[in-house]
């Protein structure tokens, strides 16, 4: 709250002329149950870039019931925002660079993003929830051979899925494998 008084303390001087209305809490029952559920988190739980969105509120005799769902501003967004309403960003540099890679992905009618790979399937973009889980199902999955970064990464891309930072990411994952890193060749070379 306090970023947003700065926010608005820098911008009130430009306006000839305001008003403040307050509107009591039980009036505004769905910034009630906003402030309340923003009250009640601890400041280590909130991810960075986190959106909440109060998906249904339910007020009954001063009591407000809050189903509330955690949406995290990601990479895919701009691309979305692009494809459904042609929204660019307002960086020229970046504006530019969205359209030049805007023909590789495409949009369904469910919101979900494809992206077309270099053999003209279409994989699936996932977001950050995502990744750990098919990371971990394909490299210790069933048919999971605990393979190595690059490996993993083209093994990813052959099941149909596709994120931004995909070699980051295995490069991680494979370093926090504890079996990998329990039963990989040993180097017996001094450092130098």
């Amino acid at each position: 709250m306090q970023r947003y008084l700065d926010k608005l303390q820098v911008t009130l001087h430009r306006f000839k002329e305001w008003t403040l209305d307050h509107v009591p809490r039980e009036q505004n029952s769905e910034a009630d149950a906003l402030a309340n559920l923003g009250s009640s988190v601890d400041e280590d739980d909130i991810v960075p870039g986190a959106v909440v969105q109060l998906s249904r509120s339910v007020v009954e005799k001063g009591h407000a019931e809050i189903n509330s769902t955690s949406l995290t501003w990601d990479w895919r967004n701009k691309y979305i925002d692009y494809l459904k309403n042609g929204k660019l960003p307002a960086d020229p540099k970046e504006s530019r660079a969205l359209q030049a890679k805007d023909a590789r992905f495409a949009l369904d009618e469910d919101g979900t993003l494809y992206k077309r790979t270099f053999d003209g399937s279409l994989a699936v973009c996932l977001g950050p929830r995502d990744t750990d889980y098919v990371l971990r199902e394909i490299h210790e999955g069933t048919c999971g051979n605990h393979s190595g970064v690059e490996s993993l990464v083209r093994k990813v891309i052959r099941a149909g899925y596709y994120w931004d930072s995909m070699e980051k990411d295995t490069k991680e994952f494979v370093r926090k494998c504890d079996k990998c890193q329990r039963f990989a060749p040993m180097i017996h070379q001094p450092g130098e």
